[in-house]
């Protein structure tokens, strides 16, 4: 009998010793936004399909985060975590071509606008909001905040995080050469902004003064504006290309007054009056000889295209229709993170996601991207102001539409009616029955 009670203890503490093995991988994590419980990947290993590498450089040796993904990896028991790097045009038909294979289990995403509708209308993405509470998402920085209401389809959303591409680097700022402001004799632009007075009218006034023969040979070799994207016109007249009315319709919105007076003063300023030059390359500007332009938070005096002239950092101009500064975030290009629908972790990636890119960190890097950018103190508050002050967003429903230079899609149509000189009414007219079908399908909605 003895002999049967000790080998029952021994089988107990066997089963004990299992058990405490098999559950001492699984690590108890609590996020800046979310308690997830024991997180335990088992060995499984995590794909990031991106074409933005700079995401994980941090991690790699000598990077600010070296070590963090080991960390994660010991901490989540994940088997490795590799990167998938495609091209920026590929990285969606790469990312769903995973998911048909049935290999996407445990991938990470990180898709630009337009890849993210392809995916959406597929149904190839996983509803998040299923299992993260509301206050997951209202403690997301605003940006992104506003980017999820504007990217939620039939009352789901995609996107969770704060990492990877911020958000913020696509704001849009104005940035002057305050050489050329002071040589040519253009005002201060400070005490216009500080006044209320950076306006549409100032502004056309000043690159109609910029452009000019500087050497006296006939040609024109200096000018006032860079030449702007369609989108940032509409958002500085406090236009949207789409908005949500109070049923949650998403309806087409460039027939609306203060997008037609944008795309009017947009032939006017790039056709008429002439005085912008460039194009997405955006080097005339940093080369000196182009007086204002406005551009992404990122791209303000880059490391690899430094400014070898003086500068300030200022907010788009006001348009006529607007009764202050309208700080717009970026369109289709912005960058952000899902998961696939047929994810067998969700949690637990939503998890490694948090750990690897948490929300302090995107505020320091934020406010050290101001520091470094900003050469003054008023371009520092300016350039913090891209994310304290963000306007609603309405401008990631362009990539639903189609992109400027594609004349087949409502968009690229409008832009280049416009660029015909023919009325912004009537060629917004004209598309807007397959804008709205396009927008139907994007959203699953019906009116």
């Amino acid at each position: 009998m003895e002999g049967i009670m000790m080998k029952r203890m021994k089988t107990g503490l066997t089963i004990m010793l299992l058990v405490m093995l098999s559950t001492a991988s699984a690590f108890a994590y609590v996020s800046d936004r979310h308690d997830f419980g024991e997180i335990d990947f088992k060995g499984k290993t995590v794909t990031f399909v991106t074409h933005f590498v700079e995401m994980l450089d941090a991690f790699e040796d000598g990077g600010i985060y070296a070590g963090r993904l080991e960390e994660a990896k010991a901490k989540f028991n994940i088997g490795d975590i590799v990167v998938e790097l495609v091209d920026y045009f590929d990285v969606g038909e790469t990312a769903f071509n995973r998911y048909l294979a049935g290999d996407s289990g445990y991938d990470y995403w990180v898709l630009p606008q337009g890849h993210f509708w392809m995916m959406a209308q597929q149904d190839a993405l996983y509803p998040v909001n299923e299992i993260l509470p509301d206050e997951y998402f209202e403690l997301l920085p605003p940006i992104t905040r506003e980017k999820n209401e504007a990217l939620r389809i039939n009352d789901q959303l995609f996107h969770f995080s704060a990492g990877g591409p911020d958000d913020f680097s696509n704001a849009k700022v104005t940035v002057l050469n305050l050489e050329i402001f002071e040589r040519d004799n253009l005002g201060d632009p400070f005490e216009l902004y500080l006044n209320d007075e950076w306006t549409w009218e100032t502004f056309e006034e000043i690159a109609r003064k910029a452009t000019r023969d500087t050497t006296g040979d006939g040609q024109i070799d200096q000018w006032g504006l860079m030449r702007l994207d369609p989108s940032v016109m509409i958002g500085m007249n406090g236009g949207v290309v789409a908005k949500a009315d109070e049923d949650g319709y998403v309806r087409f919105a460039m027939d609306e007054p203060e997008v037609i007076e944008a795309l009017r003063a947009y032939y006017r300023w790039h056709t008429e009056e002439n005085f912008t030059i460039g194009d997405w390359q955006h080097i005339e500007f940093p080369a000196g000889y182009v007086a204002m332009t406005i551009i992404d938070h990122w791209v303000v005096n880059r490391s690899d295209a430094p400014y070898e002239f003086r500068y300030a950092v200022l907010p788009p101009p006001k348009g006529p229709h607007v009764d202050d500064y309208q700080y717009t975030p970026g369109g289709n290009v912005i960058m952000s993170t899902f998961l696939p629908k047929n994810a067998e972790y969700p949690l637990g990636m939503i998890a490694l996601d948090n750990f690897l890119f948490p929300l302090d960190e995107y505020w320091e890097k934020f406010d050290q991207q101001c520091v470094d950018k900003a050469p003054d103190r008023i371009s520092y508050e300016v350039l913090r102001n891209t994310v304290e002050k963000t306007a609603p967003v309405g401008f990631y429903h362009e990539a639903v539409l189609g992109n400027e230079w594609d004349g087949d899609l409502p968009y690229g149509a409008i832009i280049a009616g416009l660029n015909e000189g023919r009325p912004p009414a009537t060629v917004v007219n004209e598309v807007k029955a397959q804008a709205q079908a396009l927008l139907d399908d994007a959203y699953k909605q019906s009116k």
